[in-house]
């Protein structure tokens, strides 16, 4: 509470307040469609469909969607665990593609499929309000669609609409036991609120005093959120996460712009503009990403919300990924239900001015820091090495401090296995989101340390507490990495200090010091996607796609080569396929330096 108190004391000038809301423009509103789209965008969409081939794919996904949609029935309010969000999930993308293939083809059989669609949501018994994600990506649903379709839309299925907006949506953000959210620096606070903002604009002429008091609330609380991308932009839940989150806090600030003529500066927080090139870094050349935290594993993954920050900065460059792994292969989306309003931001962007960014190292401080180094963009061969400190104490986190991701030869050699599905382990009984150390989170492979390219010490688990931070960064001719302090997270050693580099052949070496102030035995570990054997020489050897690679301790003393099977143990982990983990076993009495090389064999 205290930190709470001192976050509001530090945004306050910036705060929103209900004096400073423009009121009239509750009592006298903007016409519809009055959010997120503006008055030429569709004639911007279908130019930018005829001349872009990445616009014209989107645009055939979208309208092929909203064609299969039409045949479909209506949903029905089913919870799966103590969710309802697959069901406001499959509402919102629905309503989302009919209503935007009926703008740029004005076929009304997708305005009456998305009308439908929304009564149906709207005759819920509710939206399960304690789980209030639910709530708030239905009335985000409600919201567009009630106020894009509103000229097609027939007056019974408008009162409907505006009365399950207020009774299901802003009425129930009013029960304290369920609002959480509003006092949280994560995906949650921008969800939520952008659903209580967006729900509360569409229908600010009907209850005018309601909607400014849901307003002013939620923009209070979503300050808080906006902390997490300071300094330089690093999302600590991750680039799925950062998807989702973001993509709410686009649409509550393009929600914002269009109904009351501003965002009120929004945007403008520290490092959130920034934290588009967060994610340019996070995606890899052979199309995947960086997974830490609770993200998947998914390839070629685009993410179109970035045409909105190539719009805020003027660098086009960000584009470049999505723009070559659509190219690849099948289409695949970050957020696929809210694809519609990408191409309004997209269309808006000067595409012909999509080019490879210039830079190839990224540094991210704060609490989840990061640094990303990549020798090119235009192969997906390119040398990637990308390593993070951070804290498994933060939202979605993982005790994965100190790990690393690394690409090289088109292969990803050290790997991160990414989230269990979370359902999947709540019906065992398993308890995911108590995040003290001896949660059950810490026992699910995939979550704890064990499977982690890190290290561990006698078998012991991370401390949930501590935090790894970023110390330095090397880039330099032939040097390119960063070293981190991981002394917070072990309770048997002193010290723990990793260095990790690679350079431009793609040699990387990883350098730990550490100080124990009792004997103990450090495991040093990398998760790998491919084939490995030890050599005699106590090497390891890596194969994958005709590629090899060994990993050699360099050392004083004796190291202890593994191979380690990643085939889950318990009836809740699930199936690893194609994955193991190699490393070392280290005795330390006081102190050591580790150094372990991973050295690409070049044809």
């Amino acid at each position: 509470m205290k930190r709470i108190s001192l976050i509001f004391l530090i945004l306050l000038p910036f705060i929103l307040s209900a004096e400073n809301l423009p009121l009239e423009k509750f009592t006298e509103p903007v016409a519809h469609p009055r959010l997120i789209i503006r008055s030429n965008d569709i004639v911007k969409v279908r130019s930018a469909v005829q001349s872009n081939p990445y616009m014209e794919k989107l645009d055939d996904f979208v309208l092929s969607m909203a064609a299969k949609y039409l045949d479909e029935p209506t949903v029905v309010r089913k919870k799966v665990g103590k969710r309802l969000l697959a069901t406001s999930r499959t509402v919102l993308e629905r309503v989302l593609y009919c209503s935007y293939a009926w703008m740029v083809t004005g076929d009304e059989r997708y305005a009456r499929r998305a009308e439908e669609e929304m009564v149906a949501a709207a005759e819920f018994e509710d939206w399960n309000p304690s789980h209030f994600l639910d709530v708030a990506e239905m009335m985000t649903a409600l919201a567009l669609g009630y106020d894009w379709l509103y000229h097609t839309l027939s007056q019974s299925s408008r009162t409907k609409i505006v009365d399950a907006i207020i009774h299901h949506g802003i009425y129930g953000a009013e029960s304290e036991s369920q609002m959480w959210f509003y006092h949280r620096a994560n995906n949650w606070n921008q969800v939520c609120n952008c659903g209580m903002v967006l729900g509360s604009l569409a229908i600010a002429e009907h209850e005018p005093d309601l909607a400014l008091s849901m307003i002013e609330k939620s923009l209070k609380s979503n300050a808080i959120a906006q902390q997490v991308y300071a300094p330089d932009g690093v999302y600590p839940e991750g680039v799925g996460y950062w998807s989702y989150g973001t993509w709410f806090e686009v649409l509550l600030i393009e929600g914002l712009r269009t109904a009351l003529g501003s965002s009120f500066g929004l945007e403008n927080y520290s490092g959130f503009v920034k934290s588009a090139d967060f994610v340019k870094f996070i995606s890899t050349p052979t199309a995947r990403s960086f997974n830490f935290s609770d993200n998947g594993i998914a390839n070629n993954q685009c993410n179109p919300l970035l045409g909105w920050f190539a719009l805020q900065s003027g660098d086009f460059s960000m584009l470049y990924n999505d723009f070559t792994t659509a190219e690849r292969g099948r289409l695949r989306v970050f957020e696929k239900r809210l694809l519609p309003v990408a191409m309004f931001f997209l269309a808006r962007c000067d595409l012909d001015k999509v080019a490879p960014p210039k830079s190839n190292f990224y540094v991210g401080q704060g609490v989840q820091p990061l640094f990303v180094y990549r020798s090119g963009w235009q192969s997906r061969n390119d040398i990637y090495l990308a390593a993070k400190g951070g804290s498994a104490s933060l939202s979605h986190a993982h005790m994965d401090a100190g790990s690393f991701v690394y690409e090289w030869g088109g292969v990803r050699w050290s790997a991160d296995l990414g989230s269990q599905n979370y359902h999947s382990l709540e019906k065992l009984g398993i308890n995911l989101w108590k995040m003290d150390q001896n949660s059950d989170r810490w026992d699910v492979f995939r979550l704890g340390c064990q499977s982690h390219s890190t290290l561990t010490v006698k078998g012991r688990k991370h401390l949930v507490e501590g935090r790894a931070t970023m110390e330095e960064v090397f880039n330099m001719p032939n040097c390119h990495g960063a070293s981190f302090d991981l002394s917070q997270i072990f309770d048997c050693l002193d010290v723990a200090y990793r260095t990790i580099t690679v350079d431009d052949v793609g040699k990387v070496t990883v350098l730990d010091e550490v100080a124990a102030s009792q004997p103990a035995t450090i495991r040093w570990t990398m998760c790998s996607e491919a084939d490995a054997k030890i050599l005699d020489n106590g090497d390891i050897l890596l194969q994958k796609g005709g590629k090899s690679l060994i990993v050699r301790a360099v050392t004083p003393r004796k190291c202890t080569p593994f191979v380690l099977s990643n085939t889950p143990l318990t009836n809740y982990d699930c199936e690893n396929p194609g994955t193991c983990r190699v490393g070392f076993d280290l005795f330390v009495r006081k102190k050591c330096q580790l150094v372990v090389e991973l050295l690409p064999l070049v044809k």
